[in-house]
């Protein structure tokens, strides 16, 4: 599943990634059907960062994906507890949001 890379990759800059988002969203809505589809592309995400020296953009572009309905919180935190170390730093913030979210969530449905 490369497409992710190759999104990432077309997109010069990280503000400009929601534009490209939105424009493939049809596209990553089909890739990011379950748990398994979510994972590969995070993994695909943290290799590109790291490959690419990237991994402050990391935490934007989780985010993006997070707020376009591509990537589900409980799959973001289960992936962040064994991404490089580098990446945990950058998204440390971002995997402190969504646990309070994740909270809030739990707590209002009880």
């Amino acid at each position: 599943m490369h497409s992710t890379r190759a999104l990432l990759e077309l997109c010069p800059e990280v503000k400009e990634f929601p534009r490209y988002v939105q424009y493939f969203g049809p596209m990553f809505m089909k890739l990011a059907k379950d748990r398994d589809s979510q994972m590969v592309i995070l993994d695909e995400i943290e290799t590109w960062a790291l490959e690419k020296s990237r991994v402050a953009d990391t935490q934007k572009i989780l985010h993006i994906l997070y707020n376009e309905d591509v990537l589900d919180e409980s799959n973001i935190l289960e992936w962040a507890e064994s991404c490089d170390e580098s990446i945990s730093k950058s998204i440390a913030k971002f995997v402190v949001w969504l646990r309070e979210a994740e909270e809030e969530t739990s707590s209002d449905s009880d």
